[in-house]
């Protein structure tokens, strides 16, 4: 079993690249058994993401009491469990709240499970510089530990901010892959190699 913590602030479009990520690992993972579940962690009692989740055919297990954002997660890991012993996809994909720490989301899951978590982050283009100047402790945080950040949204915006929402990510993260998106494109499937291998 493989974890995947996909992270972003609120409306970079974590959804819409979840639906690209499961359904290129559900179309491209051997076998027969369950490939993959996603594990959505909403703020509130009433999900959305997870009813656009479950309408492409993915399996959604909803985290409303608990958190998947900060250190203990005692809830997260217990879905996992539940998750590891009774249907051992061959990923689990937690999508994180806004305003997650990735980081210590990764230590507590590898410390319980010992198996590694891979981190892709997303940033939003459009609203970057906004948020940099606002919350530039969270988006580093969200992206300090990542093997992978996609810039989404990258037609809201010219080449020059492009790049320097780059060197302002290099800048949290030096070994990070980098590459850009479009909310309604597809991504290449090449974008996805640094996190599944």
């Amino acid at each position: 079993m493989n974890i995947l913590l996909l992270s972003g602030f609120l409306g970079s479009g974590k959804t819409s690249v979840l639906l690209q990520l499961a359904k290129h690992i559900a179309d491209t993972v051997p076998g027969d058994g369950m490939k993959v579940m996603i594990i959505e962690n909403e703020i509130g009692e009433v999900g959305v993401d997870d009813k656009i989740l479950r309408a492409q055919g993915l399996a959604v297990k909803d985290l409303f009491a608990g958190c998947a954002c900060c250190t203990s997660g005692g809830d997260l890991l217990n879905d996992i469990a539940v998750i590891r012993d009774t249907m051992d996809p061959a990923w689990i994909i937690v999508e994180a709240t806004g305003v997650a720490y990735p980081k210590q989301i990764r230590e507590s899951v590898e410390q319980c499970f010992n198996i590694p978590v891979r981190i892709l982050a997303l940033a939003d283009a459009s609203r970057w510089k906004r948020l940099k100047n606002y919350m530039s402790q969270l988006l580093e945080a969200q992206i300090e530990c990542a093997e992978l950040a996609i810039v989404n949204k990258v037609d809201l915006v010219d080449e020059e901010t492009a790049r320097k929402i780059a060197e302002d990510i290099r800048g949290f993260n030096a070994t990070a892959v980098i590459d850009f998106t479009v909310g309604n494109k597809p991504i290449d499937p090449a974008v996805w190699k640094p996190i599944l291998g």
